[in-house]
């Protein structure tokens, strides 16, 4: 697992661990945690617990795309997957994903977004549970409308490395790599929702600047995947 915190951005990295630790893993897997902060206040690594498989760190500001990848530097696992620090694993997240990836390089799951009264709601545009069509979700953020939350990402971790992990932009960096990742294999899409995705005031997209440079962000991803596939690579 891979988790890119703030100072002030950790009030919820608690509840994050103890959904980690209540996953049921297949026989012989285990799971670390790579929690990065965006930042060198050394605050959210006060706040994780005594745990030889939490693996913190901390660093220059870069925001959460370069913490993302700073913190996989420390990943030794055969496969690596989101977790942000605001959200929560649903039971069984993580067996559903290392069953698929025994069979392709990548998957991404539904999600339940988390509203501050306790309710939940489900994404509107989930695709079908099983393979995904080539070029699915390029087409999809190429017309504006990502059906998945890219947040929910599982792949190899060779892949990741492979693919540079996280572009270093302002946001929508879970996007860029789920992108890549889609230019040079096949994936699964997991319809059973596999975390908590909280509403908050303070989360990143809520602040009004963050929408600045989406037409940006936007163009870097898509002309990053485009790229990639034109040089007819692909992972095995």
């Amino acid at each position: 697992m891979v988790t890119p915190v703030v100072s002030g951005g950790h009030r919820y990295l608690r509840e994050a661990y103890d959904s980690l630790v209540q996953q049921e893993l297949p026989s012989g897997w285990e799971w670390e945690w790579c929690v990065q902060e965006d930042g060198d206040s050394g605050v959210p690594g006060r706040e994780l617990p005594e745990d030889p498989r939490v693996l913190s760190g901390m660093g220059l500001a870069g925001r959460a795309g370069v913490a993302r990848t700073m913190g996989l530097s420390r990943a030794s696992g055969e496969v690596v997957r989101c977790l942000d620090a605001d959200d929560v694993l649903l039971p069984g997240a993580l067996a559903r994903d290392i069953e698929r990836l025994q069979r392709v390089a990548w998957c991404v799951s539904a999600g339940l977004d988390l509203h501050p009264d306790g309710s939940t709601s489900a994404g509107p545009y989930d695709p079908a549970d099983g393979a995904l069509a080539d070029g699915r979700f390029f087409e999809e953020q190429a017309r504006g409308q990502l059906s998945v939350l890219a947040a929910n990402f599982a792949g190899h971790t060779g892949l990741v490395r492979a693919l540079g992990g996280w572009p270093a932009l302002t946001g929508q960096e879970t996007i860029g790599l789920l992108l890549a990742a889609e230019a040079v294999a096949t994936g699964e899409f997991i319809a059973q929702p596999s975390m908590l995705y909280r509403q908050h005031p303070a989360q990143t997209t809520a602040a009004e600047n963050y929408w600045d440079e989406h037409d940006i962000r936007v163009e870097a991803v898509l002309g990053r995947a485009r790229d990639i596939r034109a040089q007819g690579w692909r992972w095995v």
